[in-house]
């Protein structure tokens, strides 16, 4: 197998520049996915990143689209109809003022989840939610990042079709990775000085049990690469939260990858295919592409 490169990104929507999005990149083999970077890009400049050095696919920890109801909301209240396509939603987006979307959401008054968001047991928070992590901003900014990449370069699943030498474009959430393999999914979040030592060391729990996997659970995840990364990038992502989430998302990427070129039966397993479950709204919502849990 020829390496290629996989990015992941954990986002940020906040107004800060630079802010807190990470990018992590690494290579990935047959065997490995050895990391080659963890830094901070802030959300300005991720997708200059992404199309200098053109991976072969990108995990952004990140909402990619709105609730059916939402959008259907929205849709009425531009009296247009209904949207048919996430490229309808995204335009609509582009041209529109972030405080307009957001009264737009003050107006609907609630915070569903899409059918992604709480499949097979997901944590994962409305992109409508407005508090404490406020996720709205996040998603008006990661569609209208998504929407702007260049079309002949990359391609975002499962709203569109996969092109020839493109980058696929991944919704991932970091968080459903250590569910998978079975670790303490919380803990890890920095919240304050008083809680930092705590986090670190959760930090530290989860990302080496990851990169024991192969040596301390080969039989249960025998079809995953395993993960590599020097001693510098491992301080940064045991004392960052951000470098961390960047990490998991560039894992959850790879393994997507790996399993859609080495094995159709097992990709079958490890990955659903949101176009053969029986709803057709995750062609507007789109689709968190998650390890399926262990049995």
């Amino acid at each position: 197998m020829t390496e290629k490169l996989i990015y992941g990104a954990d986002f940020s929507g906040a107004k800060t520049v630079p802010n807190d999005t990470w990018l992590a990149s690494g290579r990935l083999s047959f065997l490995n996915l050895e990391m080659v970077e963890v830094k901070k890009v802030g959300s300005h400049a991720l997708s200059a990143e992404m199309i200098k050095h053109t991976p072969t696919a990108i995990g952004i920890d990140c909402p990619f689209s709105l609730p059916v109801d939402f959008l259907n909301f929205m849709a009425r209240s531009k009296q247009k109809p209904l949207y048919q396509s996430f490229q309808e939603v995204a335009e609509e987006l582009i041209f529109m003022p972030f405080d307009d979307f957001l009264e737009l959401a003050k107006e609907f008054k609630r915070e569903p989840k899409r059918f992604t968001d709480n499949f097979k047991g997901s944590l994962a928070i409305s992109p409508l939610h407005r508090g404490n992590p406020s996720m709205i901003q996040m998603t008006y900014q990661g569609i209208r990042l998504i929407a702007a990449l260049p079309p002949d370069r990359f391609y975002t699943v499962p709203f569109q079709s996969e092109i020839p030498d493109g980058c696929a474009v991944l919704e991932v959430y970091p968080r459903d990775v250590i569910r998978y393999f079975q670790l303490k999914e919380t803990g890890y979040k920095s919240k304050d000085k008083a809680s930092e030592s705590q986090a670190t060391s959760a930090r530290h729990e989860i990302i080496q049990s990851i990169m024991d996997i192969k040596s301390t659970r080969a039989l249960t995840y025998k079809d995953v690469p395993k993960l590599i990364m020097n001693k510098t990038m491992y301080t940064t992502v045991v004392n960052n939260d951000h470098a961390l989430d960047a990490v998991l998302a560039c894992y959850n990427t790879a393994m997507w990858q790996h399993s859609k070129e080495f094995s159709r039966d097992y990709s079958t397993k490890l990955f659903v295919d949101p176009l053969d479950l029986d709803n057709m709204d995750v062609l507007l919502e789109g689709w968190i592409y998650r390890p399926s849990p262990v049995a």
